[in-house]
């Protein structure tokens, strides 16, 4: 009797387990949709309310991380680049510490360029705070696992970034 109830008691907190874990992925890839609507559309405020509090506070503020965010996009513009899709991966590696979760997202881009276009794959690091009512995302481009911490504080590095794949360019076919 015990060891059917110790083992249905088992069984129950795999299931929940699994759930607690399917409904992260799921208000990461949640919010991925809309910080990717905020990337593909240039819409900065969004984007902002995506990004990790730290960071703004880094860059000086909102208005100060909302001009960045605009020189980066009309200096993509200049070059004849337009994002025009970011979709995000299944293979959602995630941990917690005492007050977030991390998580390392896979994602694809496609950046229309002259000639063709660029797809990248890479990472972003999801950040889910306050219970995960917040979100936020940092793109891993310039950071490592030496230097993530300069960037996230929290990181406790029992997620490991993974290694950068280069881009591959395809020519358009007149």
């Amino acid at each position: 009797m015990v060891k059917n109830f110790l083992c249905c008691l088992f069984i129950c907190a795999c299931q929940f387990t699994l759930t607690a874990e399917a409904q992260v992925i799921e208000e990461i890839k949640t919010a991925g949709q809309i910080y990717a609507y905020a990337q593909i559309h240039g819409d900065y405020e969004i984007l902002l309310d995506f990004t990790y509090p730290i960071l703004i506070e880094k860059a000086g503020g909102r208005p100060a991380m909302k001009n960045i965010l605009k020189q980066i996009q009309d200096t993509k513009i200049n070059k004849g680049q337009k994002l025009t899709t970011l979709e995000f991966g299944d293979d959602i590696q995630f941990s917690s510490n005492a007050t977030e979760i991390h998580a390392v997202v896979p994602i694809t881009t496609v950046t229309k360029v002259p000639g063709g276009t660029i797809t990248s794959e890479s990472n972003l690091v999801a950040v889910g705070t306050e219970n995960r009512g917040n979100w936020y995302f940092i793109e891993t481009t310039s950071i490592n696992e030496q230097n993530i911490s300069k960037v996230l504080p929290t990181w406790d590095h029992s997620l490991e970034l993974p290694y950068k794949k280069p881009p591959v360019f395809k020519e358009d076919h007149l």
